[in-house]
C-alpha cells in the first residue's frame, strides 16, 4: 500500500489542473421535467428566494430544460455541487477534487457513463486522507482493466529520485565513480550537493543519479502512462467501481414502522395503519406461495412528535434489509440518517413532504411531490387528447391551484388553445365555448364537491343538447373517486376522466378478487378509504420485497424492469438527481364512459 500511495503521489502532482482562486459564486441547474422551485431549493440547501434573486422572473414560472443559477453554499466537511462543463471526465474530477473515483461514484449513485455529461449536477464530496487512485484500484482489485494495472507498473517502477546508492571504497573518487556508473561528474553533484566542497570519505554513502538520457526515458514513460490513465473512458471507470453489495441470505428481513398507537383509543389513522400491515401480511403470504421468506419486523412508531431514536440503537434493526415507513416528518429524519449509515432502502408510502427523497440515494418516496406528478399528468393529458379545446371552470373562490396554473403553461407551450368561464355562467356561454369536431375538455379550477355539485347538472344538459359533432368530457382530480357513491350516474353521462396515482374499484377484476381475499383472511370488510390501505401495503409489500428476492441489493437498478400486477397502485420510479433518491411517478387515467364503463388506463404498458 506504501507504493501505491507513492504512486499516487506522483500522479496527482503530474495531472493536477490548475483551479480558479476565485470563489465561484453560482453553478448553473437545468430543469427537468416536474421540478419546481421548492424541490430545486430542497436538492441544494437554499431557499427559494436566493434562487429567485439569482434568476428572475423564475417565481412566476420555469420550464424543462430552463438553465437557473444555484448560489453555492460552501462547506469544507460536506463538499460541493458542481456542474459538469466540456471536457471534463470522471478520472480528472477525482484527481482535481483529490477524491477517489469509488468515493465520487458513490455520492451519486444516480450517475452513469449514460448521463456523465455537460450540464449533469453532481455532488463531490470533501476530500478524503486515502490517495485518490490507490482507494480506486484498491476498490477494484481483480476487476482492474489490463491497460491500467501496466500503467501502475510503469510509474511504480519509474518514480525514484535515484538509481541506487554506492558506498565509498578506499580512495574511491568521484570521477572513478561516475565512469563506473555512467553518469557525468555534473550529474553526481546535482543528486550529491554536500560534496562539491567536501572530498569523499571512505564508507560514505552517495546516491546515484539516473543519466540526463535515462530521466528522459523514464519521464517518456511516466508521461505515456499518465496519459493512457487520463484517457481511460468513463465507462471503465464506472464498471470498475460499481457498487458490490451483498444479496440477501435467502431470507429477507423486512421492518415496518408505522403509527399504530395501539395503547391509545381506536382512532381512523390507527384502523389505517393497521389495514396497511393486514395488506402487507397478504403480500407475505403470496410471497410464500413463491419461495420468498420474508422476516417481518413490525414496530409502532406512537403519536407524531415521538423519536424513534431509540429503536434505532437497541439492535433490533441490525439485520433489517428494508425499511417501510416511518409516518411522521421528525422520525423520517432520524430512519433516514439510519438507512444511509447502513444503505438500507427506506420505502416512504405515507408523507409527499419530506424533504429527505432529494438528498437520501436510499429513500424511495411513494406519494409523489406534487411537481412532479403534475407533469405527467401533462404528458398523458397531450397523449390521450392530442385536438383538445380546453375549457377552465373557474370556482371563484378556488383560484389558486397548482395543476392549473401548470396546465396552462403546458397548453401555450404548445400552442393548444384554452378559455375560461366562471362556474355559475349560464349553461348558453358555455356551450359558444365549444368547438366542433375537437375534444372540449372541460375543467373545473377545483377538486372539491362544491363546484362539482354546481357543474354537473349544467354539463348533462350540455351533453344531451349538443350536436353530433361535438364531442364533451369532464377532466377532473383523484378526489372524482370520492364523488363517484353519490354522482356515478351524472359521471358516466357526461363522459369523466380523472388522474390518480391509485385506483380501486368493485366493478375491477384485481379488487374484486382482493376484497375476497382480505375477506376470508380477516373475516371482515375493508375499511372505505381513499386510497385502500390494505391494497396500499399488499402493492407495496409485494412489490419491493419482490424485488428484493429477484435481483437481491442491486434492485434499484431494476425498479421498472419486472411488474407486479397491483391492486390499486403502479410503480414508475425515477431519481430525483445524482445523489438523491427516487420518486414514483405513476400515474393513472379513469374513465367513466357515456357507455357506463369504467377503464383505468396505464400509459406505461
Amino acid at each position: 500500500m506504501r507504493n501505491i500511495r507513492t504512486i499516487i503521489t506522483t500522479v496527482l502532482l503530474a495531472l493536477l489542473f490548475n483551479i480558479s482562486a476565485g470563489a465561484q459564486e453560482y453553478f448553473m441547474h437545468t430543469v427537468t421535467q416536474g421540478q419546481g422551485l421548492y424541490s430545486i431549493s430542497r436538492m441544494y440547501g437554499v431557499t427559494e428566494d436566493e434562487i429567485i434573486r439569482l434568476n428572475p422572473g423564475s417565481e412566476k414560472v420555469i420550464r424543462a430544460g430552463e438553465e437557473l443559477k444555484i448560489p453555492v453554499k460552501r462547506n469544507p466537511t460536506s463538499g460541493k455541487f458542481h456542474t459538469i462543463q466540456k471536457g471534463e471526465t470522471l478520472f480528472r474530477l477525482s484527481v482535481e477534487n483529490r477524491i477517489s473515483v469509488k468515493e465520487l461514484c458513490d455520492a451519486n449513485p444516480g450517475l452513469s457513463a449514460e448521463n456523465f455529461k455537460i450540464g449533469q449536477v453532481i455532488t463531490i464530496p470533501a476530500p478524503s486522507d486515502q490517495d485518490p487512485l490507490a482507494s480506486t484500484l484498491e476498490h477494484a482489485g481483480d476487476d482492474t482493466p489490463k491497460e491500467i494495472k501496466e500503467a501502475v507498473q510503469t510509474i511504480l517502477t519509474d518514480t525514484a529520485t535515484y538509481r541506487t546508492t554506492h558506498v565509498v571504497k578506499k580512495r574511491e573518487t568521484i570521477f572513478r565513480i561516475t565512469r563506473t556508473y555512467g553518469i557525468t561528474q555534473e550529474e553526481f553533484l546535482e543528486a550529491n550537493p554536500e560534496y562539491k566542497y567536501n572530498k569523499l570519505k571512505q564508507g560514505a554513502v552517495v546516491k546515484i543519479p539516473f543519466s540526463r538520457d535515462e530521466i528522459a526515458k523514464r519521464n517518456k514513460r511516466i508521461n505515456d502512462a499518465q496519459d493512457r490513465m487520463q484517457s481511460i473512458p468513463d465507462s471503465t471507470l464506472f464498471s470498475m467501481n460499481e457498487s458490490k453489495s451483498k444479496d440477501t441470505d435467502g431470507i429477507i428481513t423486512a421492518a415496518l414502522i408505522l403509527p399504530f398507537s395501539l395503547d391509545d383509543s381506536t382512532t381512523t389513522l390507527q384502523k389505517q395503519m393497521i389495514e396497511f400491515y393486514q395488506g402487507m401480511l397478504l403480500a407475505l403470504d403470496r410471497l410464500k406461495n413463491e419461495g420468498v421468506s420474508v422476516n417481518l419486523k413490525v414496530f409502532d412508531s406512537q403519536a407524531d412528535g415521538t423519536s424513534v431514536q431509540p429503536l434505532l440503537d437497541s439492535g433490533d434493526m441490525d439485520d433489517v434489509d428494508i425499511v417501510f415507513g416511518p409516518r411522521w416528518t421528525n422520525q423520517i429524519t432520524e430512519v433516514a440518517r439510519w438507512s444511509t449509515a447502513h444503505q438500507v432502502p427506506l420505502v416512504l408510502p405515507m408523507n409527499a413532504a419530506a424533504d429527505d427523497v432529494f438528498n437520501n440515494p436510499y429513500v424511495f418516496q411513494l406519494n409523489t411531490p406534487q411537481s412532479y406528478f403534475n407533469q405527467e399528468i401533462y404528458n398523458h393529458f397531450l397523449e390521450q387528447f392530442p385536438d383538445p379545446n380546453v375549457i377552465i371552470l373557474d370556482a371563484d373562490e378556488y383560484r389558486r391551484n397548482e395543476f392549473i396554473d401548470g396546465l396552462k403553461t403546458v397548453l401555450t407551450d404548445h400552442s393548444i388553445p384554452y378559455s375560461t368561464i366562471m362556474v355559475d355562467t349560464a349553461y348558453q356561454v358555455l356551450m359558444d365555448t365549444l368547438v366542433p369536431y375537437k375534444q372540449n375538455i372541460m375543467i373545473i379550477n377545483s377538486p372539491s364537491s362544491g363546484p362539482l355539485n354546481t357543474m354537473l347538472p349544467v354539463l348533462q344538459l350540455i351533453t344531451r343538447l349538443k350536436a353530433p359533432e361535438v364531442e364533451t368530457h369532464l377532466f377532473g382530480y383523484p378526489e372524482y373517486q370520492i364523488y363517484a357513491a353519490d354522482h356515478l350516474d351524472e359521471l358516466y353521462e357526461v363522459d369523466t376522466w380523472f388522474y390518480s396515482w391509485f385506483y380501486t374499484n368493485n366493478m375491477l377484476r384485481e379488487s374484486v378478487d382482493f376484497n375476497a381475499l382480505f375477506r376470508r383472511s380477516f373475516s371482515r370488510q375493508m375499511m372505505v378509504s381513499y386510497p385502500s390501505f390494505a391494497s396500499y401495503g399488499y402493492d407495496t409489500g409485494y412489490y419491493f420485497l419482490k424485488g428484493l428476492a429477484v435481483f437481491g441489493k442491486d434492485f434499484e437498478n431494476h425498479l421498472n424492469d419486472f411488474q407486479t400486477d397491483p391492486v390499486q397502485m403502479g410503480f414508475k420510479f425515477e431519481r430525483v438527481n445524482n445523489w438523491g433518491g427516487f420518486i414514483n411517478r405513476k400515474v393513472f387515467f379513469v374513465h367513466f364512459s357515456n357507455n357506463y364503463k369504467v377503464e383505468k388506463i396505464d400509459f406505461d404498458k
